[in-house]
């Protein structure tokens, strides 16, 4: 083989391997067999911790329901002695407030975890899943937003990506 030709295929390889790279990053398809995408797989896996935090709080709203009527058939067993119950007042007008601030790289999953931890919203994985919808995926807009617990996941989800409500 002559020099020229040995030259032309490298600079053939360099240019293909350069291609492939561009390709793969910025998600072009450019007639390679697809495998199937990360976010699949992590929506798949949110859905299923969904579910399954789901049937968990099923089963806790189950028990709480049941050490109630055992409390009610006491009370009404003893009318004389008085139970103290703490009773958490979950009323529309306890909304709780809080600045949420959305930077450069944040994730879907870090955004559920502090609407959670601020008490805006009840689940994060609902909101992780709303979050990675098509209709909402790489939208999250660079700010500071007021939200409250009276919001529901959709507004919040608008407020933060920008879309029209």
């Amino acid at each position: 083989m002559n020099k020229s030709a040995i030259r032309a295929f490298g600079i053939a390889l360099f240019l293909i391997g350069a291609l492939l790279a561009l390709a793969d990053r910025f998600d072009m398809n450019i007639g390679l067999p697809a495998v199937n995408s990360s976010t699949d797989k992590d929506v798949e896996a949110l859905q299923k911790k969904l579910e399954m935090a789901n049937k968990e709080l099923a089963s806790f709203k189950k028990q709480a329901t049941q050490q109630t009527a055992t409390k009610d058939s006491q009370d009404v067993d003893t009318p004389n002695e008085t139970h103290e119950v703490d009773k958490e007042t979950d009323t529309p007008s306890d909304k709780t407030t809080m600045t949420l601030q959305i930077y450069s790289g944040i994730t879907p999953y870090i955004v559920a975890q502090k609407l959670e931890d601020g008490g805006i919203i009840e689940n994060s994985v609902e909101m992780e899943l709303l979050l990675a919808n098509a209709k909402y995926a790489r939208s999250l807009q660079i700010g500071a937003y007021e939200v409250n617990s009276s919001m529901s996941l959709e507004e919040i989800a608008k407020l933060i990506t920008g879309k029209k409500q």
